[in-house]
């Protein structure tokens, strides 16, 4: 029996339940607005102080480039410093206005530099540069003679009073750098960070070249990095107070120019020094810095942020400096090929890191390895474990790297684009620009993760695939004293387990600093304007965040970008407020509940019109155009992912199913080949003429190839297909007449029978004589016999001389041949046992002796050479062909005639009818093969294509006999080019390989006897295809000088 509740318990209840749910709503609206209003508050605020930084750095920006302008502008006064103290004066009073400004200078071409240093710039500059604490101002000059540079550096007080001048040599070449070499007078030129030359500060300068300058001068403003890296601090400052705010300044890849994390780039681990001799202590008190390389894009093992040098290595020659006391100048801002040349003029005494290879070796004694760091390539969806795998394919490396030889030497086939920086490298894999890129593992997955790119996937070689390279990587250091990098040796030497395993956490480890900006949002916002300008929200691992970009154009390429960033739930912890608003909202919104059922379905009904739209994209295999549908309901937005994912993975799979069938395609080619040694390649070699033809063909607005064009990729796949099936049917043909080089070669060459028949005769002639009665007594005899073995051995010579068809058989000499034919020799075995069974059939068939079981009859008088009835084999089958094929060849009255006479007696070349019709019958298994295959729509033109290059113009080609008008444009293009690699080819039994000239000679008079197409025909010489193919395929003796005139048509 059911419980019943009285109607009390049930009013009480209903109205409890009714309050508690009145109150939840209630409590939640109120919390939801109070939310949102604090928010609303905190990005307004947060929105206006990143807008007002930004304004301030463009501002600044405009400032410095204003201000150069202005100084490139004053030639006159700038030009004569040094009569006069004009320039020093403007310098002086620019920089007073502008403490940001680190120096300001003047160039000539000749060398010559004049530059003020602004002292109160930096903190903790006067040190670095020598100079005092009264010490206001540093002048440096410097003027370049034949043999050297002169250094004068002078100190000055707030009132230009000078206290103390340095003279001493100096490296520097202000013509060199990138400021002056990139200086125009038509806009300033701003480098990139790097480090100042001697202080070893970061910054930036803005160059211009002035105007009409007799003396080729250069103006520029330094900027010190941190300067304006302070100044966007303080502009956060009022975050900052109270939020974990983030700034980054970075390249449309992500590259940081300057950041909020810096500090964490300097930590190191805590390093004992090194116990040395007084010796070695002396010696290191005696010498100078040392310049060492740095470069500023190879993270996580080598580069700069903000101009800063860091990296692993970097790390490495820090310790070395704390354990030992030698100190450290980097030089960067140079490519790495410039770093090398500077090396080698002696203005970088110490390059690293270089890898250990013969060309490395060459730059000196290479160091005690600094680290050992795998070679890897990464591809799109291959895995490759050596070089050898990579033949045939476009892969990019590091330009300058000093692999790039030993590759291009020992692995030639492999195709090196040499890259400035490996992000450009990762994104022509992703689009179909490379087939990979080579550098160390480390490198490139680093690259891959900090970059935020999918799909690609790193691969270690096979170190030993790696040529003469190893993976260890040193320094090289020519120029020092040797005791000095022994020094460093010991250093590296002892490096700890313990400091190893710090710079591995540090540099190779999750949440390990890089130059790359930590969000992929960030670099998003590059791509995309509208992420740009105001508040966005995005994630992180789960956690939400709110982010600021705006374009700036701070440095050489102009794009750069300013972004802020902060954690979501930092700004809802301002107070909650507006609850009487909450409240009197969750009244009002508790009534419109039910009046908007309707649009409240809309989040559902809307994304499902949408998925099933989506669906019929999949149907109708537009994979690419599959979006996802956006809402709000996890359910459909799972669908979502999943119909998307379901189009990737169908366009996946019919790319690999194309790729499959290409790669049988291709393989079926090889296996022609490969059937015959004197065609390999032709199947190879012919596609990628056709192919050659064809793209010029699209290009071409001569005659009626100007109306030719593939009308999409399918078509180009559906031609390049058939060029590599154009001839599948040899696989049917029989190896010995494919590989035929001599009249009577059959599996074997017969001229080796006849050889004994003659040999025989002549042992007959000598048995004769000496049956005589005393021959040796009758000089005649002997003469006789001597003529008639003389007369053997020339007839043999002639046959022997016919059977290799090298040349043209006229009457005479086939009369002749059938004249040595009549002569007869004398069998004495039967030749009609010891035989296959397929021979006895056809013995039981053509010998009535051998069919009713006679013996045999010897001994047996036999002809010299004979055309016998065995010799003549029947077709096993009436030979028909489908009359949908349209084939128009007339067929032999036997499979095979192996006559002996019949066949010495060829006229040109070694093939009989019989043979030649064999070998032309592979274009009629090519259209059996082909039209038996379900192509689909898109390959539906293949069995033509390859089945046509043996028509002519005029019509007397085969299968079909077809006439110019029948053929089309990539049919006319597969003839010439099965024409062409049949002439050059230099691995023919039956001929020698053609030059260039004399196969173009060939090709005119075929198109004048309407063999070839004269616009194709135009076209390859024209286009010098001919020329590109030979210097891929032919042998240099083939390739003479061509005058296209003499083969024109």
């Amino acid at each position: 029996m059911k419980r019943r509740f009285t109607i009390k318990v049930t009013v009480i209840s209903l109205f409890i339940l009714t309050t508690c749910i009145t109150a939840s709503v209630a409590i939640s609206l109120q919390y939801y607005f109070s939310r949102q209003q604090a928010l609303h508050t905190a990005l307004e605020k947060y929105q206006g102080i990143s807008h007002s930084i930004g304004n301030e750095v463009r501002e600044f920006d405009e400032f410095v480039t204003n201000l150069t302008k202005v100084l490139a502008s004053l030639e006159q006064e700038l030009e004569q410093f040094e009569h006069n103290h004009i320039a020093r004066n403007a310098f002086a009073q620019l920089m007073e206005n502008s403490p940001m400004f680190y120096s300001v200078y003047i160039a000539r071409k000749n060398g010559h530099f004049y530059q003020l240093i602004n002292l109160d710039s930096v903190e903790g500059l006067r040190p670095r540069i020598g100079a005092q604490t009264q010490d206001r101002w540093a002048l440096v000059e410097i003027k370049k003679d034949q043999q050297t540079n002169t250094k004068v550096t002078s100190y000055y007080s707030d009132a230009f009073e000078l206290r103390d001048s340095v003279i001493e040599r100096s490296k520097f070449n202000a013509v060199e750098r990138p400021w002056f070499v990139g200086a125009n007078h038509a806009q300033v030129y701003k480098t990139d960070p790097y480090l100042f030359h001697n202080v070893q500060l970061n910054g930036q300068t803005y160059a211009s070249r002035i105007k009409n300058s007799k003396y080729g001068s250069v103006v520029g403003i330094d900027v010190v990095v941190a300067s304006l890296a302070h100044e966007v601090k303080a502009g956060l400052g009022p975050v900052q107070t109270h939020l974990p705010a983030q700034f980054f300044i970075y390249d449309q890849t992500g590259t940081l120019k300057a950041s909020s994390h810096e500090d964490k780039y300097s930590l190191l681990p805590g390093v004992s020094p090194l116990e040395l001799t007084p010796e070695q202590h002396a010696l290191i008190n005696a010498s100078d810095t040392l310049e060492v390389s740095n470069q500023t894009d190879w993270p996580p093992l080598d580069f700069a942020v903000s101009g800063k040098p860091t990296g692993y290595f970097i790390d490495v020659m820090r310790i070395i400096s704390l354990k030992t006391g030698i100190q450290f100048k980097f030089i960067n801002g140079l490519s790495w090929l410039e770093m090398v040349q500077a090396y080698k003029d002696g203005d970088i005494e110490v390059l690293f890191p270089v890898a250990y290879n013969a060309t490395s070796r060459g730059l000196g004694e290479l160091s005690t390895p600094l680290a050992h760091f795998d070679f890897a390539v990464v591809v799109s969806n291959t895995r490759i474990k050596t070089l050898s795998e990579l033949k045939g394919k476009k892969v990019g490396i590091l330009k300058g790297w000093s692999i790039v030889e030993e590759i291009r030497r020992e692995q030639p086939s492999i195709e090196l684009v040499e890259l400035d920086d490996i992000y450009t490298g990762l994104i022509q894999i992703e689009d179909g620009q490379l087939d990979g890129v080579i550098d160390l593992a480390v490198i490139l997955q680093s690259k891959i993760d900090r970059h935020f790119i999918e799909g690609l996937k790193v691969h270690r070689i096979d170190s030993a695939s790696l040529l003469q390279v190893q993976n260890s990587f040193h320094f090289v250091a020519k120029s020092i004293d040797p005791k000095l990098a022994e020094i460093m040796n010991l250093a590296i030497k002892s490096l700890t387990p313990s400091e190893i395993h710090f710079l591995e956490n540090k540099w190779f480890g999750s949440g390990s600093p890089n130059s790359v900006v930590p969000y992929k949002f960030l670099i998003d916002a590059t791509k995309d304007p509208s992420l740009r300008n105001q508040l966005s929200k995005f994630n992180v691992d789960g956690v939400p965040y709110f982010g600021f970009v705006q374009q700036l154009n701070l440095y050489e390429d102009g794009t750069e970008y300013l972004s802020i960033t902060i954690p979501a739930e930092s700004l809802l912890k301002v107070a909650l407020s507006n609850v009487m608003t909450v409240t009197l909202g969750s009244a009002a919104i508790l009534l419109l509940l039910i009046p908007l059922s309707h649009v409240f379905s809309n989040p559902i009904v809307k994304p499902i019109h949408a998925l099933i739209a989506q669906t019929v994209k999949v149907r109708e295999r537009k994979y690419s155009s599959v979006e996802l549908v956006p809402t709000m309901i996890k359910e459909l937005d799972e669908l979502s992912v999943s119909i998307q994912t379901t189009a990737d993975e169908l366009s996946r799979y019919e790319q690999q199913q194309q790729e499959f069938v290409d790669s049988f395609i291709k393989l079926i080619a090889q296996a022609i080949d490969d059937k015959s040694p004197y065609t390999a390649g032709h199947c190879n070699r012919v596609p990628e003429l056709a192919i050659m033809l064809a793209n010029e063909a699209e290009k071409s607005a001569r005659g009626s190839l100007a109306q030719f064009e593939f009308a999409n990729d399918a078509q180009r796949r559906e031609f390049k297909i058939a060029a590599w099936l154009h001839d599948c049917g040899k696989i049917t043909t029989p190896e010995h007449i494919v590989d035929k080089g001599s009249k009577l070669e059959v599996n074997y060459n017969r001229i080796h029978e006849i050889r004994t028949r003659f040999e025989v005769m002549i042992r007959d002639q000598i048995i004769t004589f000496y049956q005589q009665q005393s021959p040796q007594l009758n000089p005649d005899m002997d003469s006789q016999l001597q003529a008639n073995i003389e007369a053997l051995k020339h007839e043999f010579s002639l046959v022997a001389k016919a059977n290799v068809g090298g040349e043209m058989m006229d009457d005479e000499a086939i009369e002749r041949i059938q004249q040595i034919a009549q002569k007869t020799w004398v069998r004495y075995l039967d030749n009609r046992i010891g035989l296959s069974p397929e021979e006895e059939r056809h013995y039981s068939e053509t010998d009535l002796a051998y069919a009713q079981s006679k013996p045999a009859n010897t001994p047996a008088i036999e002809p010299l050479l004979a055309d016998k009835p065995e010799h003549c084999i029947a077709h096993p089958q009436k030979v028909e062909f489908d009359p949908s094929f349209a084939i128009k060849m007339e067929v032999p009255e036997y499979l095979a005639n192996r006559g002996e006479i019949y066949n010495l007696c060829i006229r040109k070349g070694t093939l009989t009818e019989e043979d030649r019709f064999k070998i032309n019958e592979h274009i009629i298994s090519t259209i059996k093969m082909l039209e038996a295959m379900p192509f689909p729509e898109e390959l539906s033109k293949v069995p033509r294509y390859a089945s046509t290059h043996h028509e002519t113009m005029k019509g007397t080609g085969y299968p079909r006999k077809l006439k110019g008008e029948e053929l089309s444009i990539p049919e006319r293009i597969m003839a010439l080019s099965d024409v062409f690699e049949a002439l050059t080819a230099a691995d023919r039994p039956y001929k020698k390989a053609k030059t260039l000239s004399e196969s173009l000679k060939i090709m005119k008079f075929m198109v004048l006897d309407e063999h070839l197409d004269k616009e194709v025909y135009r076209l390859f010489l024209h286009s010098k295809i001919y020329l590109d193919y030979a210097q891929q395929y032919l042998t240099p003796e083939q390739i003479d000088d061509v005058d296209i005139e003499d083969y024109w048509v």
